[in-house]
């Protein structure tokens, strides 16, 4: 494994020698914590899924290991599918039996979120983030499993220090008996109404949410009731500093499922600097009727993490450029990611997990050779195939940068 060093973050790239695996893992170092992102792409060339699953839960706890992690300290997955419908049952089923055999079952398992986005790489069946924490030894580390409130929407608190940190994944708007309405703005009210209900267990609103991933299955047809149903949502619930979000085409599971998302929230935000993001060279989103912020800087005490929203080829008028052009459109995508991350002391070399949305997988070298020449290789970097919000939008990228204190 090939190592870059800073004294509180470490990246470490995994590429096995005949170019079918792949992955890198950024660890960072506080006064409290170790924290891991992980990426993997488990490709065997010609393997089946069951095959390719198998491969990364081999590798994952070694990985863990070797960064001074254990297999239980996973509290967050999100698995990209190539066919969801049908390999979803075989994933599962593969990592329980890994989980199970560390020990790990129940609700200690991480809260997952299950995505129909295609990994660019031909003849990749899945690709995989995974996020894990541990004390350094010095701070104090607890991650509470919750039971699930409705199949599949999973929970997680994890308090590092006093601060006290919610994840709720797999928020869809099923009705009570599992089906979904024939309407969408109706399914879509229902699952901001279940994640009210889910933060509502937890003596807290949609106000202390500060990162929302929504995924939309017919994001072309759908994008536009979906804003009104958030932002009706909003103006109900009084949300006024709007979250950092990812409005992205995603099919989800169940498959009947047309809209869903994920959130995370602080509990207790006393004594955290809460900011939101700006860009000289973007508009702000809610201009043209999107409700949500650029991104959000959350300053922590043993940390300050950046969350970048889904950020495409948009200029400051809100305006899509480069219309057709993808290489110009990845550039300014780029350009965009840096100018929110640099008035905050921050840069590309603090991303610690990024995801890459290309509208076609063709894409994939031009954006490889642009990533390559921005020296942006060794970032854990999942590219999956999936429509942005707009039709003439070709690539959007979103991002977690964490720069550790003392």
């Amino acid at each position: 494994m090939a190592s870059l060093l800073t004294p509180k973050r470490e990246c470490l790239s995994c590429t096995k020698a005949n170019g079918t695996c792949s992955g890198e893992i950024a660890v960072v170092t506080t006064s409290q914590s170790l924290e891991a992102f992980i990426r993997c792409a488990p490709m065997i060339e010609g393997g089946t899924p069951r095959q390719q699953a198998s491969k990364f839960y081999r590798c994952l706890p070694q990985l863990l290991e070797e960064s001074g992690f254990k297999l239980g300290d996973v509290m967050l997955e999100r698995v990209f599918f190539r066919d969801i419908a049908a390999d979803f049952d075989t994933f599962q089923e593969v990592r329980r039996e890994a989980y199970d055999l560390a020990g790990v079952a129940g609700d200690e398992l991480p809260a997952t979120s299950y995505i129909a986005q295609p990994p660019c790489q031909p003849g990749q069946a899945f690709e995989i983030q995974a996020q894990a924490v541990a004390s350094n030894g010095k701070g104090r580390v607890t991650v509470q499993s919750l039971a699930d409130i409705e199949p599949r929407m999973t929970r997680k608190i994890v308090e590092i220090g006093k601060h006290r940190h919610l994840y709720v994944s797999n928020i869809n708007g099923s009705e009570p008996d599992g089906s979904f309405s024939s309407d969408f703005r109706e399914e879509s009210d229902r699952m901001f109404a279940k994640s009210a209900s889910a933060l509502a267990e937890h003596a807290t609103d949609f106000r202390r949410v500060l990162r929302t991933w929504c995924y939309l299955d017919d994001i072309d047809r759908d994008y536009a009731e979906f804003n009104h149903s958030r932002n009706a949502f909003f103006a109900e619930h009084e949300v006024t500093r709007l979250p950092a979000s990812t409005g992205i085409r995603g099919g989800l599971y169940p498959p009947r499922a047309r809209c869903g998302f994920d959130l995370y929230a602080i509990l207790n935000p006393q004594g955290v600097n809460i900011e939101v993001m700006h860009a000289s060279t973007l508009n702000e989103a809610d201009e043209y009727g999107s409700a949500f912020s650029r991104g959000m800087k959350v300053d922590l005490p043993e940390k300050t993490v950046l969350f970048i929203s889904g950020t495409a080829s948009v200029n400051e008028r809100g305006e899509t450029v480069h219309v057709d052009d993808v290489p110009k459109q990845v550039e300014r995508m780029l350009l965009n990611v840096r100018e929110l991350l640099e008035p905050h002391g921050s840069s590309f070399a603090d991303v610690v997990q990024a995801i890459t949305y290309l509208k076609h997988a063709a894409y994939l070298p031009t954006f490889q050779d642009i990533w390559s020449r921005w020296v942006l290789d060794g970032l854990p970097n999942t590219v999956v195939e999936a429509g942005v919000c707009r039709p003439d939008l070709l690539c959007e990228l979103e991002a977690i940068a964490i720069v550790p204190k003392g």
